[in-house]
């Protein structure tokens, strides 16, 4: 792993994030993309946009890589002396919370407290949890919270962090971004970090809804997936060719793995794996439900949602090497000669030959 990819890991997963508080994530990028000359801009939603065109792009090809920027965490409501009441949104199992540790990030400085019950709240769709703090501490309403995780560390292959799915996702499209600039690739590539996966997928359906994605968009979806027998941690990328409710777009999610076989040929050091991911539900499924072509591609992740063995709240961690890898293709998929379209064609004359030549034993 490059410094220049740690330097943009550290920035994005040193920052609170949080379902609708998205906002220090946001900052880190538009900082980068002001650093990088990349147009920056945000939808009705307050959806990332941030875009690169340079010459002529081969196929004509217009590419989007989208990944959320929140991760499940706290968001305090009200306060009275020690205690503080917060709602969590995302998916986490309600026997995970007695006793958890949580870091909520207020505006005088980080305050810890323990959650001391947790239950669903009538009116919201997020669970209701009430805090004690360590210390009397000033936490006004909507200050973020999240578990009280490393930000971020590296232990060998292992990246370690509180909040892997999905800024490590976004961190990676930044990185490739980052690399496509820097190597005045002839492309026309977006970086679309969405906001409030975990709370429904809702900056994923916005911008669907308000028209925010070109039409004419070739989609990836960038996610940290929950590691299965056949994407483990080290395995490489993860072509993801479906999520727990549907498959891809089988053109485009060809294309990705003929790709990616030709980044293996060249590079030694690179891995990937073809694999339905059933872990989740991811943004891929809602673009497709728009009828944009859309595939995905992530990372397996350990101790999803910091769910960690024996019912304990823990860091979330992928490989490094699989981070790598995931660059490296993105990269590649803009810089490639042949589009989707063409390699289909490609395979069907080959199916053509066969049957030319073996028609007479039928």
């Amino acid at each position: 792993m490059t410094q220049r990819h740690l330097n943009v890991l550290k920035s994005l997963l040193s920052v609170p994030t949080a379902p609708f508080h998205e906002e220090a994530v946001v900052e880190q990028v538009r900082r980068w993309a002001e650093k990088r000359g990349a147009d920056f801009r945000r939808d009705k939603a307050g959806n990332v946009f941030v875009h690169y065109r340079r010459g002529r792009p081969r196929g004509d090809s217009r590419w989007v890589f989208a990944a959320h920027m929140d991760h499940p965490g706290f968001v305090v409501r009200r306060g009275r002396r020690r205690s503080v009441w917060a709602d969590f949104f995302g998916n986490v199992g309600r026997e995970y919370f007695p006793g958890g540790r949580v870091r909520l990030f207020a505006p005088g400085g980080e305050v810890l407290a323990t959650v001391r019950s947790v239950r669903r709240s009538k009116d919201s769709p997020a669970l209701s949890c009430r805090l004690e703090l360590d210390s009397p501490a000033d936490v006004p309403p909507e200050t973020v919270g999240m578990w009280d995780l490393p930000a971020m560390r590296i232990r060998g292959k292992r990246l370690i962090s509180r909040a892997c799915d999905d800024v490590v996702g976004a961190a990676a499209i930044v990185c490739a971004m980052d690399e496509i600039i820097s190597r005045k690739i002839d492309a026309d590539v977006t970086a679309l970090l969405t906001r409030a996966e975990e709370a429904g997928l809702v900056g994923a359906v916005a911008a669907c809804e308000t028209g925010s994605i070109p039409n004419d968009a070739m989609i990836v979806s960038v996610e940290t997936s929950k590691a299965m027998p056949k994407a483990r941690l080290g395995d490489g990328v993860v072509v993801r060719v479906g999520d727990a409710v549907r498959t891809f777009d089988p053109v485009l999610t060809r294309f990705v793995s003929r790709v990616a076989r030709a980044v293996e040929r060249r590079d030694r050091n690179f891995r990937f794996v073809r694999q339905l991911m059933p872990g989740g539900t991811c943004e891929s499924t809602v673009y497709a439900l728009w009828d944009h072509v859309t595939t995905g591609l992530c990372l397996p992740l350990a101790n999803y949602h910091n769910q960690g063995p024996n019912g304990r709240i823990a860091a979330e961690q992928v490989n490094t090497d699989d981070f790598d890898a995931l660059v490296k293709l993105m990269v590649a998929l803009p810089d490639e000669k042949r589009g989707p379209r063409d390699t289909d064609q490609a395979l069907k004359k080959i199916f053509r030959q066969v049957l030319k030549t073996r028609r007479k034993y039928l």
